[in-house]
């Protein structure tokens, strides 16, 4: 028993839709599946997406110890540096702006150097080249901080053990607290581009379950309910036929909406052999042509290149 047979309503009854109505149909389902898939992606959503190894509070905290640290070290090293920055070079140059100007710039130099050529690490050091020179830039930077210290603080005091820790601990402790930091850089840059990934992935997802509303796996079932929707409205007035249907015969009337717009196929005419042109050799073969309309309404064909 055939789908149209299991249910005593005759669906000749049930009037099919008009193209416009299946249109708007076909737009209610596109909707339908709009919906379905959800909105564009927000950014602020994949803020969280990769997580810290380590919760946020220790990280803040071991942030803000070491940049007490860096000052605590960044005190006593960069004062001395300063002074013999300065002394050495007035030695050559007594000019007061100048040497004020030379201590600064060699504080700069060697502390504040050691700092930056650390972190710089964590996003420009992507190549072996770029390593090598910051490595190279860390390590001048350093020396200058070491010798600075050493030579101004053993003067007098080099058979004290405290004196030499005294004078090397800060250059070095600012070297580590750079490297500190440097590694927090490190993990924040990953975690924003891990979070950063996600999003684009979501947003590349989004777009192309949007670009194709068709392609999505249950469309189908999306314009089937959109179909029915629209056969119920149009039908209004034959409620007793709508309440008679079952699922087979509405099964039975979506597929004949769907195949209500591929009627129409172009027809094709035989073309009888023509007899040979007295000035060509041969003839001419039978083949068919589509048959077309004429602006008069007529319908026409040409043969044999007329």
């Amino acid at each position: 028993m055939s789908d149209n047979q299991t249910n005593h309503t005759p669906l000749s009854l049930v009037r099919p839709l008009t193209q416009e109505e299946r249109q708007l149909a076909h737009a209610a389902a596109e909707e339908a599946v709009m919906r379905d898939i959800g909105e564009r992606p927000q950014r602020e959503h994949y803020n969280q997406y990769a997580t810290h190894r380590y919760p946020p509070m220790v990280t803040k905290l071991i942030s803000g110890l070491c940049v007490v640290l860096l000052l605590a070290a960044f005190t006593p090293s960069a004062i001395r540096l300063y002074v013999i920055g300065s002394s050495t070079f007035g030695a050559a140059v007594p000019y007061e702006l100048a040497m004020i100007a030379v201590g600064i710039a060699t504080v700069l130099t060697a502390e504040v150097g050691q700092v930056v050529f650390s972190l710089a690490l964590a996003t420009l050091g992507t190549t072996p080249s770029a390593r090598r020179l910051l490595y190279a830039s860390m390590g001048i930077a350093t020396a200058i901080a070491l010798v600075g210290n050493v030579q101004l603080a053993l003067p007098g005091h080099v058979e004290s053990p405290f004196a030499w820790l005294e004078a090397i601990a800060p250059p070095i402790l600012v070297l580590s607290t750079a490297y500190v930091l440097k590694e927090q850089m490190l993990e924040a840059i990953e975690l924003r581009h891990a979070n950063e990934r996600a999003y684009q992935e979501a947003v590349n997802d989004w777009q192309r379950a949007t670009i194709n509303p068709e392609a999505h796996s249950q469309w189908m079932q999306f314009y089937a309910n959109a179909l029915r929707d629209a056969l119920r409205k149009s039908n209004s007035r034959r409620r007793e036929v709508l309440e008679g249907l079952n699922t087979a015969n509405w099964r039975a009337l979506i597929y004949r909406e769907l195949q209500a717009d591929n009627w129409y196929e172009t027809p094709t005419i035989p073309v009888t052999p023509e007899a040979a042109d007295p000035q060509t050799e041969g003839g001419v073969e039978a083949y068919t042509v589509p048959l077309a309309l004429n602006a008069n309404g007529h319908s026409g064909h040409s043969v044999g290149g007329e």
